[in-house]
């Protein structure tokens, strides 16, 4: 729950605790009317404070959200980053192919060294 969201969630509490007590000051000395708007005006901001607390309930949620996301994404790059390393790794390969055996990256793995053979 952020910053905010506690104080108004206090000023909420606060206000109807307000209320509160108002409604039972005043029960019996006023018209019944008046005694039961304030109970409605002191239940009003429970409304309050259960809304801050879904809002808080659904930012965590969302937090939770974007991190995976971030994880999945973080997996995908791996993934497209050890596709790209065998599709370079791959290009080697058909350089020496296409150019008759002439060209070949010394570091490459599938290198293969074709000494002379005397027959």
């Amino acid at each position: 729950m952020s910053r905010g969201s506690r104080t108004l969630t206090v000023l909420y509490a606060a206000v109807a605790l307000w209320l509160s007590f108002c409604t039972v000051r005043t029960w019996g000395t006023v018209p019944v009317w008046s005694s039961l708007a304030m109970v409605v005006a002191a239940l009003a901001p429970v409304v309050g404070v259960v809304r801050e607390t879904v809002i808080a309930d659904e930012r965590r949620a969302v937090a939770v959200l974007r991190e995976r996301e971030g994880r999945r994404a973080a997996w995908r790059d791996a993934a497209a980053a050890a596709l790209a390393q065998a599709e370079v790794e791959a290009a080697c390969c058909e350089r020496w192919w296409t150019s008759c055996a002439t060209e070949h990256d010394a570091g490459c793995a599938h290198r293969r060294s074709w000494g002379s053979s005397t027959a």
